[in-house]
């Protein structure tokens, strides 16, 4: 989680701060290299079945520029915002902090914790062993994170 930048404790502050309204209008960010306001409500009340006031998108996205998430530039009549952190990124950071309160910091109990919930169907685990062997060996070849 820490960048080497010394702001590990605001991003965890900020990582704390998301709520789900937030993370709705971070994914539309995501999506795209730069957003103005009215991009984002468009697409997101294009996807929902309760309207969202264009008013409310505008007071969240201020607020995620205040607390860290986005940079605001102005183009032309609007502003124009980008993410400051990817997704994996973000969710890298929203997994640590999860394992570091939760769990102390480990991963191998929340790892844990999915595997006896039964979380993965057999494509999943599939798909990790791809992952695992990747990351191990730098090839698809290699021992296998869960049996095939």
């Amino acid at each position: 989680m820490t960048r080497g930048n010394g702001r590990e404790k605001e991003d965890v502050m900020r990582h704390e701060i998301l709520s789900d309204e937030s993370l709705e209008i971070m994914r539309e960010i995501w999506a795209r290299p730069e957003a103005s306001i009215n991009d984002v409500w468009t697409a997101l009340n294009a996807a929902r079945r309760k309207k969202v006031r264009r008013t409310t998108v505008q007071v969240q996205m201020t607020r995620l520029v205040r607390y860290g998430w986005l940079s605001r530039r102005k183009s032309g009549r609007e502003y124009l915002y980008a993410a400051l952190y990817g997704k994996d990124e973000t969710v890298g950071d929203l997994l640590s902090a999860l394992a570091r309160r939760v769990y102390g910091g480990s991963f191998v109990e929340l790892v844990g914790l999915l595997l006896e919930r039964g979380i993965f169907s057999p494509a999943d685990r599939r798909r990790i062993n791809v992952m695992w062997r990747k990351i191990g060996r730098g090839k698809e070849t290699g021992p296998r994170l869960f049996p095939a």
